[in-house]
């Protein structure tokens, strides 16, 4: 059995319940945000709180770099991170796609990174740049294609809430009957069990929300599989934060005891909102 300070370690009870408890609030303080976009038809809201959830997840993963590896810039990652995430709004003040803002927004970030070392010949530079990217990349960029959901409103809804139906069925069914562990050296807390239950229940709530929700965007088989493809990219973006923590001997990320902070709350959103964004593309929604 793993020690208790081992980041590596499967997560206790306590920590899975806490994760439970406070997964619905976060949901429920989404889905605030969200009717106050269906109830006054400005999506302002939804644009400045995937902005701040960006920034703090920013802030979080470089101050894990700064902690374990005396490199990084905590501040140009919120900065940076939070003008991605909040890339529909600025869309929208140029009056241009989200597409074409979150390219030209990439680039500059990455420019402005190695610009703050481009006279630094060390080869600690070599690292510090690689740092200084990490957030922006693992972060920033994929978290900007929720933007692409916010209109309308149903929509970033049906994302989030097919995402997280992964995450909640994964913890409720890998907890306790998880006897078969997928990622056994990167996230000892993952089993098959749980997984194929997370898929499962990305599928279902994939295929049934859009008909609750009061909109349609396909067949049935077509959103069930959009929805286990989200789920699938939700796991794995999950096992890939774990991954970073464990690399850097880092258990918990946040200020909560037992929660991973703002980015173990956005984690399963880095992936399935590019693929979700993939999905209706390809299925020419």
């Amino acid at each position: 059995m793993a020690p208790a300070d081992d980041p590596g370690a499967s997560a206790p009870r306590s920590d899975t319940a806490l994760r439970l408890i406070v997964s619905p609030i976060v949901l429920g303080l989404i889905a605030g945000v969200v009717w106050l976009q269906a109830a006054t038809g400005s999506a302002l809201g939804t644009h400045i709180v995937l902005g701040l959830f960006g920034g703090l997840a920013g802030v979080e993963f470089a101050q894990l770099f700064v902690r374990g590896r005396g490199h990084g810039s905590p501040a140009l990652a919120g900065v940076g991170c939070a003008l991605l995430g909040g890339v529909g709004l600025l869309a929208e003040l140029g009056g241009t796609d989200t597409m074409t803002v979150r390219v030209v927004l990439l680039l500059a970030l990455l420019l402005v990174v190695l610009g703050r070392h481009l006279l630094d010949v060390r080869g600690e530079a070599v690292e510090a740049i690689t740092l200084g990217f990490l957030p922006i990349l693992f972060i920033g960029f994929p978290f900007s294609f929720m933007a692409e959901f916010v209109v309308p409103w149903q929509l970033i809804l049906w994302v989030v809430l097919t995402s997280k139906a992964s995450d909640i069925a994964g913890w409720a069914i890998g907890v306790p009957f998880g006897k078969h562990k997928i990622f056994p050296t990167l996230s000892p807390g993952k089993s098959w069990e749980g997984t194929i239950a997370g898929i499962a229940a990305s599928a279902l709530t994939g295929a049934f929300l859009p008909a609750a929700l009061g909109v349609e965007h396909g067949s049935l088989a077509g959103l069930a599989g959009v929805g286990a493809l989200i789920g699938a990219a939700s796991i794995l973006a999950g096992a890939m934060w774990s991954g970073w923590k464990r690399r850097l001997a880092v258990k918990h990320s946040g200020v909560i005891p037992g929660m991973g902070g703002v980015v173990d709350m956005v984690d399963s959103l880095l992936l399935a909102g590019p693929v979700a964004w993939a999905c209706l593309a390809l299925l020419g929604h």
